[in-house]
């Protein structure tokens, strides 16, 4: 009987963090080919999130709300992949995938954000067990924070564990009735394997959603596209008050290479005007998507260093 109970608090939890009272998949018009990921052979694959996950011995999809790894998409840019579950055990594993446009810094930042979160606006007992810290995964870095809910006198172990690829923050959110049972979902991510972080061309937008949802390229994808580079002026008042440091950009780029939105993620602001002055005039190559010119997203990084300049 209280593992039934116990069993009943972890979901409630999850439901609470994840907001699934939106009834995922039913507030969104659009039907996106990214929420197409199926499970073959005990392994999860996405081809237009670019990795692929081996289901851990032991834990079955729960096709109420991953349906054949068919993912759910919710109205905040996030995707719930799949949803892993053990027969008669407390605990689960939620695959996802969250929008890291407009996000202010990047994974890290966002695992840190999202524990802090749950921690300050819950109206249950939740304190911090773990602060964010990275760990390796398929090759690259993810971050991981621990929290602790008490409900009903009875403890829940929660965690985010997420990488940035291909313009998303990708990863699970974990729950477990146990601190040992929480590393152990996490161990899951040991197998999880990734393609190259650009986007892949076969997977576009339905018609007309293109001007919703542009297509996200990574830095190193646009940096390749620059053809035109304005250095920023470094400004004086920056310059005396020995300021420096990075400015984080967040730019909309039309499909013939011109930049047509920006906006400041993170950066000092007395260095900020200038550099957003100097990449409103950096033009790119258009980008090629099935053929034809699209508009991209994409981050751009200014440095503003004392010694070497802009």
């Amino acid at each position: 009987m209280k593992g039934a109970c116990l069993h009943f608090v972890v979901i409630a939890v999850l439901a609470h963090a994840y907001a699934w009272a939106q009834r995922l998949g039913n507030d969104s018009p659009h039907t996106l080919t990214f929420e197409n990921g199926t499970v073959v052979n005990g392994i999860y694959s996405n081809e237009c999130f670019g990795f692929a996950l081996p289901i851990p011995a032991g834990w079955e999809v729960n096709d109420a709300v991953t349906f054949g790894g068919k993912a759910r998409h919710r109205s905040d840019k996030s995707f719930v992949l799949l949803y892993l579950y053990q027969q008669g055990k407390p605990g689960g594993i939620i695959l996802n995938a969250w929008d890291s446009a407009g996000q202010s810094g990047g994974a890290q930042d966002f695992v840190s954000d999202a524990v802090r979160a749950q921690i300050k606006f819950s109206t249950e007992m939740r304190e911090l067990v773990r602060d964010t810290f990275a760990v390796d995964y398929g090759g690259r870095h993810f971050f991981r924070s621990d929290y602790k809910a008490l409900m009903h006198d009875t403890p829940v172990y929660l965690a985010y564990v997420l990488t940035e690829f291909r313009g998303y923050f990708i990863g699970e959110t974990l729950a477990s009735p146990s601190a040992a049972g929480l590393d152990e979902a996490a161990s899951s991510l040991q197998k999880i394997s990734f393609q190259e972080d650009r986007v892949n061309p076969a997977c576009v937008m339905g018609p007309g959603d293109e001007a919703t949802f542009p297509v996200h390229i990574g830095q190193g994808v646009s940096q390749g596209l620059l053809i035109k580079r304005v250095p920023p002026d470094y400004p004086d008042i920056a310059r005396r008050a020995r300021v420096q440091g990075q400015v984080v950009l967040q730019a909309r780029i039309d499909k013939n290479g011109n930049i047509e939105d920006l906006s400041l993620i993170s950066g000092h602001p007395m260095l900020a005007p200038a550099a957003i002055k100097a990449v409103e005039q950096w033009k790119y190559k258009p980008y090629m998507l099935n053929g034809e010119a699209v508009a991209v997203q994409t981050r751009i990084l200014v440095n503003f260093s004392l010694t070497g300049g802009p």
